[in-house]
Parts: structure tokens; sequence; C-alpha cells
């Protein structure tokens, strides 16, 4: 009997060590499918408030209409008519009414392994673009816990108003995607793997690797859980940790959720900074936005308080929204699932400010 007991325990303990091992190499080598239900995983009542002008027109969802006192730094047009440049060659200026709304424009997909594609029904070219990119980590070695991580992005359009025939041929409101694309990933950028290449090009990012401004962020957490994050904090991304360097390397491991959504500031904050076609991210929501000349959006750093962020998968945030830095205790731990890869995407809707054209 007590030669049998042993036999099973060895069985017990061989299965074990398997089923850890098998559990540990997941993360890397699975590319699941995890494209969005766009009716039952997206957070529609996100694109609201809608105002026409100065005035409220519909206000659904969670977000508060009262934002000009959560968020100073916003901007809300106060004047209802509006003119932009000629578009036909006529030389007359083309008027329109003064429109406010939150659009679906982009995804950010955070995984670990280089060359997946989940967002785009589990696409993976890891053999077609191998060398390419870097293997995802939880510590030293892919997989391994310990003190430091490494995730890979990809970054699509995503204006779904113009996909689901919601809003069409509104000109100076349109986004300059009018279907799904991806437009960038981390895999091809050998800056997103070394944090020493990556402060040469952003060599402001010395300026704020001191104690005195990363404890300065505990401020930016606070507003971004309460409302909207501080603009001109911009190093920091709130309660998630500090925008820089524009890499995938971080020291935080004990949060997926964490961790993937610092990833995802990173990589707005990286495109704001260095805004080149299509990759780029511009400002939306300020009076420069009106009649939607790129050259009048570019800022050289991120407007954080534009931005609302619903995580699509693995679990959707499908009744409410976060703003860039919320404390993930509030909306987020919760969704994390052991086992599925890590792979993370968040939605990100942009607040925008436009002249609708009265005739099309």
């Amino acid at each position: 009997m007590s030669l049998k007991r042993s036999f099973f325990s060895v069985i017990a303990i061989i299965l074990f060590l398997a089923v850890q091992a098998s559990a540990q190499s997941t993360p890397v080598e699975r590319c699941d499918d995890m494209f969005p239900n766009l009716v039952s995983d997206i957070n529609w009542g996100a694109m609201f408030p809608l105002r026409l002008g100065g005035m409220t027109i519909l206000d659904l969802g969670d977000m508060s209409d009262n934002v000009d006192t959560q968020n100073p730094d916003d901007y809300n047009p106060s004047d209802y008519f509006c003119t932009c440049p000629d578009q036909d060659g006529d030389m007359i200026p083309e008027a329109g009414i003064y429109v406010s709304f939150w659009e679906p424009a982009r995804v950010i997909e955070v995984n670990m392994k280089p060359a997946c594609f989940s967002f785009l029904f589990g696409t993976d070219l890891h053999e077609t673009l191998d060398g390419f990119g870097a293997a995802g980590t939880r510590g030293g070695q892919p997989n391994e816990l310990g003190d430091k991580a490494f995730y890979n992005a990809n970054y699509y359009a995503f204006p779904l108003l113009a996909i689901m025939d919601i809003a069409k041929n509104m000109d100076f409101c349109n986004d300059y995607f009018n279907d799904i694309d991806l437009i960038g990933s981390t895999i091809f950028n050998p800056l997103w793997q070394s944090d020493e290449l990556s402060i040469w090009m952003n060599p402001e990012a010395a300026v704020f690797a001191n104690p005195i401004a990363q404890a300065a962020c505990a401020a930016d957490c606070v507003t971004a859980s309460a409302g909207y994050p501080i603009n001109s904090m911009f190093w920091c991304a709130g309660c998630w940790g500090s925008m820089y360097p524009y890499t995938g390397h971080t020291g935080l491991t004990a949060s997926p959720v964490r961790t993937t959504s610092l990833i995802t500031a990173r990589y707005l904050a990286r495109m704001a900074r260095l805004p080149v076609p299509p990759e780029m991210e511009v400002d939306t929501s300020s009076p420069g936005a009106k009649c939607g000349d790129l050259a009048d959006m570019i800022r050289p750093v991120i407007k954080k308080s534009q931005y609302r962020i619903c995580m699509l998968k693995p679990i959707p945030e499908s009744e409410t929204c976060h703003t860039l830095g919320a404390s993930t205790l509030l909306w987020g731990e919760h969704r994390n699932i052991p086992g599925t890869g890590e792979t993370h995407i968040y939605m990100i809707w942009r607040k925008r400010n436009c002249c609708l054209r009265f005739l099309p």
C-alpha cells in the first residue's frame, strides 16, 4: 500500500509540474481570436454627451455631463455657428454648426507574443515575421515572474461611426481613417525594446526620472480616478505609472491590467510626441480642431483629458469607461483572466469638437 501511494504521489507531482509548465508557456504561445461583438461589447453611452454649440442636447451613459467642473482643461465651444475654409473650390467659406461628442477612434492591443494580432481575428504572423519583435515577459525570461515586464502593442484605426454607417459625410468631423486598419505595431520599432535608444529620441525623459517628479504623479492619480487627468502633468499616467520611457519595459508585474493600461497610455503619448502620419495622435478637442486640419491639431505632448478608454477583451467594459490613469482597483482588476495569454485590448474614445457643415 505504501509503494502504491508513493507511486500515485509521484504521478500527481509530475502532472502538477506539467500543468504549471503549460500555464507558464501559454502567454507567449497563444494567439486567440479576440475581435469584439460590435453590439454587446461596445459601451455606446461613451459617445455622449452630444452638444450643439454650448447646449447639451443628449446626455447618456456613465460619464458626467458636468465636465467643465470636473475637467478644467476641457473645451466646449459656446458658439452655435462656425465657418471653415472652402472645400468645393468656389472660395466661399463653408458654414455649419459647432458640435461636440466623443468618437470611437482607435484600438490598442497589448500582448506578449510578437506578430500576434488577436484583434484581427487571431491572425498569427510569427513565422512570417520571424526575427521581428521580442517575446513578452513578466521577469528576466519569457513567462517568468520577476521584477520586470515587457509587452508588445498593436495600434489600430477603428472609426466605428463610419464602419457601421452611423455617421458619414461629416467632412470636418471625420477621422482621417474610415475603416479598420493596422496602422502601427511595436514589433517593427527597435526603440520600443530599448530604454537606452528611446531616451535619445525623447531626452526630456531624463528631466522626470527623479523621485520628486514621480511623487507628483500622485495628484494625477487622484484626479484621474475622481474625474479627469491633469494635462500639464504629461509625464504621468495617473495611477498606472510613468509615461517615460516610451518603451514596453516596466517594473509593474503584479497587475496585468495595470501594466497593459500603462503600455496603452505610453503608446498614445509616444504617438502624440512624434506625430508621423498615419501613426499619430492629434488634439481633436481644442479650438484648433474645428475644421479638421491636422496641421492645427498637432500637440508636442498628449492631451490626456480628451480620452476615454474601455477594455474590450478579455472582459469588456460594456457599461462604463475610465479616464486615462484611473485606478484599476475601480474598474479593472477583476477583468483579468489568468491563462488567456495576458492579451488586453482597449478601445480609445476621443472627444471631438468640430464644425458640422449645413450642406454635405
